[in-house]
Order: C-alpha cells, then sequence, then structure tokens
C-alpha cells in the first residue's frame, strides 16, 4: 500500500481526454490512448493485467472512455530493457464526460498517428466510423473510430 502511494506522489499530472483502452496481448498490460490539451494522442500503458492493480485500472479506464480527466503517470524503467522507459499510469481521476468538439482535422491526425501512419488503415477507419469530412467530431465520436484500429505491431 505504501508503494501505491509513493508512485501516486511521484507521478507527473496532465488533463487529457481518454480515447481507448487495449489490452496487448504479451504483457497483459493495459493500452490507454489519451488526447492531451494540444491535440495529440499518446499511448500510456497500465501495470500488468494479470495484477490486481492492473486488472483494476484497465476495467476502470474502459468506464472513462470519452471522458476529460487528470492523468497521473510515471516514467518508468522497462524490466528487460533498463535504457528504456515507458509511461505508466497510476491513477485516473474523472472529470466528467468531454463534450468539446474536435476539428476534423485534428481528429484525422490522430487516426493516422494511431495507425502508425498508415492512411489506408486511418481513411478505412474513418468511413467505417462513418464521421464527417469537415466540421468536428465529438471524443466519443473519435473514441468510436479508434476502438477500429489494431493496437501497434499487432497487423
Amino acid at each position: 500500500m505504501g508503494q501505491d502511494f509513493q508512485r501516486l506522489d511521484e507521478a507527473r499530472q496532465f488533463t487529457a481526454t481518454l480515447l481507448a483502452v487495449k489490452v496487448e496481448a504479451s504483457s497483459t498490460r493495459g493500452v490507454l490512448v489519451v488526447r492531451n490539451g494540444s491535440g495529440e494522442v499518446e499511448r500510456l500503458r497500465t501495470d500488468r493485467g494479470d495484477t490486481d492493480a492492473g486488472r483494476a485500472m484497465i476495467e476502470r479506464a474502459r468506464g472513462l472512455v470519452a471522458h476529460r480527466l487528470r492523468v497521473y503517470r510515471l516514467n518508468e524503467q522497462m524490466a528487460g530493457t533498463p535504457t528504456r522507459q515507458v509511461r505508466t499510469v497510476v491513477h485516473l481521476a474523472d472529470r466528467g464526460v468531454d463534450t468539446d468538439p474536435i476539428p476534423v482535422n485534428s481528429a484525422k491526425d490522430n487516426v493516422l498517428t494511431l495507425a502508425d501512419g498508415d492512411t489506408e488503415l486511418a481513411r478505412r477507419a474513418w468511413l467505417d466510423g462513418d464521421l464527417p469530412e469537415t466540421g468536428s467530431v465529438s471524443p466519443l465520436q473519435l473514441a468510436s473510430v479508434l476502438e477500429r484500429l489494431p493496437l501497434p505491431g499487432a497487423r
């Protein structure tokens, strides 16, 4: 329990909208896709899904898609590669459903980023989501498109 409080105390905080929650098959970690205040998307990881803490965070996050959140994250060393760090979510504070419109061009950039630059995959996901070509979309609409994309490396 003390370690959990220490991690929370050391965590960096920022506000973002949660757009997708996926689980990596290889590690069982949750991958949370968030859209930060500058409109860029980031991938954050949870603790392993085969632990109580990891499983709880994944389940909590699934209920917060399209919500604005205060995200608490740590940069942690990867176990097998000490020179690499991963961004690990240690807490999410719900600020309610995000209803702010997202300009279509910004949303399309987010989809393309999460499709790892694969324009055809991004285009198909956008069209399958039946989203407009101009104007704006809601965070929930963008989230529905991102759910259609596989995790990077899973294709």
